[in-house]
């Protein structure tokens, strides 16, 4: 009943937000029909740019599975990913995709505290520490458009997330001095958590792993924002990258809040009102504030028909996770 009731919430916040973004940017269902008959062709390019960025997180991953000495196959990597992916379709934030991750590399490689390690060292790198520095560089072109006091809040909330993050990530040790205040329960997590502070020291001296690791998550977002940019060619929106560039990474963020189905009504709003903001707007008729709209609608749905590899491979797949972790060890014999 709980989950019914908080689904049923969801789906009122996202078809309240949408009727609102209809109603303030003067939007009429015949303006999307118009929108969406532009030049759909572009559609593929959109999809491709997902696969860029899904490209470029699998290999994310990898590499700060490697930095922890988990070496499984890249074949396995892409495979795992795309199943995860698909599972986060039906997960709040596509939290999903991150569990069964986790699980996957832990039940492959028997290394379960490592595995959860690297999931949330990514997520960190990911969310964090990527997304920080983007926000950071483009909140300077709200000025004047938005609160100087709100600015200063959100600088000021993304400055410290993004020190949190270097401390974690560069000087994990630090860590440990948590273990030395008594707290409930302590008893049971001191020796989960000192193996998992172990497996965050690693990284402290593969630092190369580490920012291999942030560079990758910047070219994911740009593959993000590239979509967008695509949509907006297919529907005639007629935004500049520059544009999505500067309002890509707040939109990003609203997507991250649990309130809606998806993110959808959040992004919108989000882009839209960023757009707006920058002046975007101005002269723009129903249509372009349409297909404006429906470029940020539309990164959803592309991303979720990439899912469809997801659901064959979950589908299809037969995993004997004993005797790959066999073949694992016979091989380390032989190295």
């Amino acid at each position: 009943m709980k989950k019914i009731i908080i689904n049923l919430i969801k789906i009122g916040v996202t078809v309240t937000i949408i009727y609102l973004i209809f109603q303030r940017f003067q939007i009429g269902l015949d303006d999307i029909v118009a929108s969406l008959k532009h030049q759909p062709g572009w559609f593929i390019a959109s999809f491709f740019m997902q696969v860029g960025a899904i490209l470029f997180s699998i290999m994310r991953w990898n590499v700060l599975l490697k930095g922890q000495d988990l070496n499984i196959t890249f074949a396995h990597v892409i495979k795992t990913f795309l199943v995860g992916r698909f599972l986060g379709t039906f997960t709040p934030t596509g939290v999903g995709l991150e569990a069964y991750k986790a699980y996957d590399i832990a039940r492959y490689t028997g290394k379960t505290e490592a595995s959860v390690s690297v999931v949330l060292i990514e997520k960190m790198i990911g969310t964090f520490f990527s997304l920080s520095i983007l926000v950071l560089i483009t909140l300077p072109f709200f000025a004047g458009s938005i609160s100087a006091k709100f600015l200063y809040v959100f600088s000021a909330f993304f400055i410290v997330l993004l020190l949190l993050a270097l401390v974690l990530l560069f000087s994990p040790g630090l860590l440990r001095k948590i273990l030395n205040f008594k707290f409930p329960l302590k008893s049971k997590i001191e020796k989960p958590l000192n193996k998992m502070i172990e497996a965050f020291t690693i990284y402290s001296t593969r630092k190369g792993s580490l920012l291999s690791a942030v560079a990758l998550g910047l070219v994911v977002y740009l593959f993000w924002f590239l979509t967008y940019f695509t949509n907006s060619l297919a529907l005639g929106a007629g935004l500049s990258l520059t544009d999505i560039l500067k309002v890509g990474p707040m939109t990003q963020i609203a997507t991250m809040i649990p309130l809606s189905i998806a993110g959808i009504g959040l992004r919108e709003g989000a882009f839209m009102g960023l757009l707006d903001s920058l002046g975007v707007m101005s002269g723009a008729d129903s249509t372009a504030r349409s297909a404006m709209m429906l470029s940020a609608t539309m990164v959803y749905f592309i991303s979720i028909s990439v899912n469809v590899f997801g659901a064959i491979i979950f589908l299809t797949r037969r995993t004997d996770y004993r005797q790959q972790m066999e073949d694992m060890k016979a091989s380390r014999e032989k190295a």
